[in-house]
């Protein structure tokens, strides 16, 4: 498939596709189409965008992305290995999420001080 039907496939833009595709993440195949040469993704493509793009929200770096991709994907990456590099993201999130609670809790102590003078 062409990148404009990537672009529809995956709600990223082509500028991102481009970006993933120059960091090593993804692959195109080049098609000669007359004088003009394309690059064409397969379907393989969209998972591992989709994947990358999972990996982001979960707060996993585009460096990191790609090595677990590498890794995993040529099972060079023991099990247990694998294991780890999940319970350290997850230990990760899992203190972003409580700082993010310290801020949600002074933001809505400070919106009730300031609707109390109201």
């Amino acid at each position: 498939m062409l990148i404009s039907e990537l672009v529809k496939k995956t709600g990223l833009s082509k500028d991102t596709i481009r970006f993933y595709e120059k960091m090593g993440l993804i692959t195109a195949q080049e098609r000669q189409a007359g004088t003009r040469i394309y690059k064409d993704y397969g379907e393989a493509t969209v998972e591992r965008l989709a994947m990358i793009s999972q990996g982001k929200g979960l707060g996993f770096k585009l460096n990191e992305i790609k090595q677990l991709m590498e890794e995993w994907h040529t099972v060079a990456m023991p099990k247990a290995e694998q294991i780890q590099v999940i319970e350290r993201k997850l230990e990760e999130v899992t203190q972003k999420m409580q700082q993010l609670g310290g801020i949600k809790t002074y933001l809505l102590d400070k919106l009730d001080k300031l609707k109390d003078d109201i």
